[in-house]
């Protein structure tokens, strides 16, 4: 089986997308622009369907098409903004979607043989990680618990972001806004004032019981510990509703997009 995907230069995502079927495929060749006018193909795969029109044509003439050398030509259809999505799919042998709704629409109005593929993403560069804040400065007496901060700051799904001190006031706010919970680690504590800062800027709070923090014991967002284990075990709590979120999507991986775009090509020639 022999097939050529054909991709644009310059569009980083639909490149990708290709680049992904060209290195995972063993019978994939790529093609820029347009497939090749001089070699016969099993399928040529265009990613996305703009590309079946002639390029840098007058309007009137851009949707000029002549098949290439193939048993089968398809396309992927990101979305769709005007009839040229329509008419490009009529013209070839299949079509694939990343979406279900454009899927269910182009199989319905357009091409029968219409495919649900949704985008390959890199799971390893996205992944979830908490960012909390520190606020305030570090002092020789350890009552703002530097041990702790050190412990928490090696974690490898948290990112610590702390002020040192070095904020101006009108600095302060956009900070808090910066970060997904606050972490006060003291030991003594007068208020903390990022306590009451950071609430008034809607965010969670993660904290020993020091100072005024216990008098908002059971207030939603405020989360208290009593030592270290507490505290990596409530980490571990939030990291985990972050990983929830990212189950929903997770199974949609660089390798789905070219195991089911396989099993597509296979398909389309009975093998």
């Amino acid at each position: 089986m022999r097939v050529q995907v054909v991709h644009s230069g310059n569009a980083w995502i639909l490149r990708r997308l290709a680049q992904y079927l060209i290195e995972g495929l063993p019978y994939v060749e790529g093609a820029p622009w347009r497939p090749s006018a001089l070699r016969t193909f099993d399928i040529v795969y265009y990613v996305n369907f703009q590309l079946l029109r002639r390029p840098r044509a007058p309007l009137r003439r851009r949707l000029l098409w002549r098949r290439p050398r193939a048993e089968r030509v398809g396309a992927f259809f990101p979305h769709r903004e005007d009839d040229e999505f329509d008419e490009a799919a009529k013209r070839i042998d299949f079509c694939v979607a990343p979406s279900a709704r454009y899927a269910d629409y182009l199989r319905t109005r357009c091409n029968p043989n219409s495919h649900l593929i949704h985008h390959g993403i890199e799971l390893e560069r996205f992944t979830p990680k908490l960012r909390l804040g520190f606020i305030g400065r570090r002092y020789k007496s350890g009552r703002k618990g530097d041990e702790l901060l050190r412990a928490v700051a090696e974690l490898p799904y948290v990112e610590l972001l702390c002020t040192e001190g070095k904020l101006s006031e009108a600095e302060i706010a956009g900070f808090y806004q910066q970060i997904d919970y606050v972490l006060i680690t003291s030991s003594i504590e007068g208020g903390p004032l990022c306590f009451q800062e950071g609430l008034l800027s809607g965010k969670e709070i993660i904290s020993t019981d020091v100072g005024m923090v216990s008098e908002f014991r059971g207030a939603p967002g405020v989360h208290i510990y009593r030592d270290r284990q507490e505290l990596f075990t409530l980490l571990e709590r939030k990291l985990e509703e972050r990983l929830r979120l990212r189950a929903n999507v997770e199974r949609y991986s660089v390798e789905h997009w070219v195991n089911e775009h396989d099993r597509l090509f296979r398909s389309m020639l009975g093998a």
